[in-house]
Order: structure tokens, then C-alpha cells, then sequence
């Protein structure tokens, strides 16, 4: 992105968050605002490992994945392999797909409520 728009990008984006009560609106301007900053300093060649996965897209990681370990592209983007790891379970690219909250507790107040009813069964 030509560096200009960014820099035009970027103080759109100050002035709404100026303006913006929100704090959950807020927080999505301020996450968009960093991920601009991060195009910047990458035009700069000035990337920090935080920026690096900032800017790394979940399509970007399944490609590089198609012939690379996680060690291998935590080392070609320039991040520690924990980082990496982090970044996918935010992503939800880990292999282990965890279930979700509300039905393990759906699950467990199930089982609880069928040892109750065949408690009550015995009585």
C-alpha cells in the first residue's frame, strides 16, 4: 500500500477514535490502527515479531503450511515458535479443535442432571 494512504489511513483513524465513545468500537479502531502502523514499519523494514503476526493472515499460514513445519515458519517470518503458537490458537488454527464452553458445560450439567434423576428413580 502506497505509503501516503496509509498516513491518511491512519489519521482517519485517530480522528474517529478522537471521536469515539465506545470502548469496544474503540478497541476495534485501535487494533485497525496498529495493523496500519505495522504496514508502515514494514515499508520501513522496521518490524517488530508482534507486527510480523499482525500483519500474517490465517491463508498466508495455511499456504506456508502446505510445506513447512511451525518451526520452519516461525523462522522464515522471524518469530519464536511460542509466538507463533499463540498467535494461532487467537486464529483458531490449532489442530486440537477445543469445544467449545458452553457445551462442555451443557455436557456436565447433563450428566449431573442424570445421576439426579436416577437417584430420584431409586427412591
Amino acid at each position: 500500500m502506497d505509503r501516503k494512504l496509509l498516513k491518511e489511513k491512519q489519521i482517519q483513524l485517530i480522528f474517529q477514535l478522537e471521536q469515539e465513545e465506545n470502548r469496544f468500537i474503540r478497541k476495534r479502531l485501535i487494533e485497525e490502527l496498529e495493523f496500519f502502523e505495522a504496514l508502515g514499519d514494514r515499508e520501513k523494514g522496521l518490524l517488530t515479531a508482534e507486527q510480523k503476526l499482525l500483519i500474517l493472515t490465517p491463508n498466508e499460514y495455511r499456504e506456508h503450511k502446505k510445506t513447512k513445519s511451525d518451526v520452519e515458519i516461525s523462522k522464515l517470518i522471524g518469530v519464536s515458535r511460542s509466538s507463533l503458537a499463540e498467535w494461532k490458537r487467537k486464529n483458531g488454527l490449532n489442530r486440537k479443535k477445543q469445544r467449545p464452553v458452553q457445551q462442555e458445560m451443557i455436557d456436565v450439567l447433563a450428566f449431573h442432571l442424570d445421576k439426579w434423576m436416577t437417584y430420584i428413580e431409586k427412591i
